[in-house]
């Protein structure tokens, strides 16, 4: 049996066109991936081992989507057709990210009693392809828990209530990405809660109210120390669970510089690029819903609902809003180019 977390890099996805020539995209909906519009599943990826993802595997592969800021172009775009906002250079060929959990959606159809809870596990850093030969390829990771059943208030946890500030689990320090290619794992796993998970997380209690959340950071380990975490979380096998997101790392470009540098021009690659903004972590299958709805994010309910949705009635967003189907997670993305410096213990 395959472990329940895993981080093999030699199984980093990385995006590749199928056809000679790119197809044109719909004006509202970029199809996910670079293949005949006749196919709306198909992914073309490619993993480092040589070996193509099946279907199976990319049923729930997570995939990230950037959320688009132009309210007459594409809602959600897929990340190869992201093309970088920030240039790089020569002066600043590094980045430094933040990671801000603004909301966590647990399908509609997803069985939620007193007593479940979510493990998420989140892997961000360098990729080993990067062409930075200054750092070694280190990862910030992050182990979340999550309840997913409110027990102060005897009903589900409401999407609002399911954040968390990844910044504080890193003491503050930004992520740093040595050469601005960047590899991004995201795993989700819903479960019973043993006595050790509780204990793990602890989990603050007050008079004003109950955590939903608490997380866990560990700033640029190595991928052994990856494993040890992951080993320990694996734990959880022995539970009653369902793996919501299964995870291959990504491969995202961060600069215009690094995207260049890894593809050196070549249009049959399609390596996806993540700009500062909202990106969206969902299974690669639901691409086809939220590009159909034009999706939008409403920050004080922490959900996405269609553009043509009237919000102003709050109650359509829970009882006629069919995105309230889909697994999903919202982040705040930060990036800045800098210049890291390797030797700056050394100097006076």
């Amino acid at each position: 049996m395959s472990a329940l977390f895993s981080h093999r890099l030699d199984q980093t996805l990385t995006g590749i066109a199928d056809t000679a020539a790119p197809v044109a995209r719909a004006a509202r909906g970029p199809r996910f991936g670079s293949g005949d519009d006749s196919r709306p599943d198909e992914l073309p990826f490619r993993r480092d081992d040589g070996v193509r993802p099946s279907d199976d595997d990319l049923a729930n592969q997570f995939v990230v989507f950037q959320l688009g800021n132009d309210p007459t172009g594409p809602a959600i775009l897929s990340t190869e057709s992201v093309t970088p906002q920030l240039a790089g250079s020569d002066a600043t060929p590094d980045i430094v990210s933040r990671l801000s959990l603004t909301a966590f959606h647990l399908g509609a159809g997803e069985d939620v009693e007193p007593g479940t809870r979510a493990t998420m596990r989140i892997n961000f850093g360098k990729d080993p392809e990067s062409i930075d030969r200054y750092f070694d390829t280190a990862f910030w990771a992050v182990a979340a828990g999550l309840k997913l059943y409110n027990e102060q208030s005897a009903r589900p946890a409401q999407t609002k209530e399911l954040q968390a500030d990844l910044n504080r689990a890193f003491g503050n320090r930004p992520i740093e990405i040595p050469g601005g290619l960047g590899n991004l794992s995201f795993e989700v796993v819903k479960h019973e809660e043993p006595a050790w998970w509780k204990k793990l997380f602890g989990f603050l209690g007050s008079g004003a109210g109950t955590a939903l959340t608490s997380v866990l950071g560990f700033p640029a380990v190595t991928t052994t120390a990856i494993g040890l975490i992951d080993e320990l979380l694996g734990r959880l096998a022995d539970e009653d669970h369902e793996v919501l997101f299964r995870s291959a790392p990504m491969r995202l470009a961060l600069t215009q510089r690094a995207h260049d540098e890894f593809t050196g021009g070549n249009p049959r690659i399609r390596l996806g690029a993540l700009n500062p903004g909202y990106c969206i972590m969902a299974r690669g299958r639901d691409h086809a819903a939220l590009a159909a709805a034009d999706a939008v994010f409403y920050p004080t309910f922490g959900l996405l609902a269609p553009a043509n949705l009237d919000a102003r009635d709050v109650a359509n967003l829970g009882r006629d809003n069919p995105l309230n189907a889909l697994t999903y997670a919202v982040f705040r993305v930060q990036t800045k180019c800098v210049q890291l410096d390797p030797m700056f213990n050394f100097r006076s």
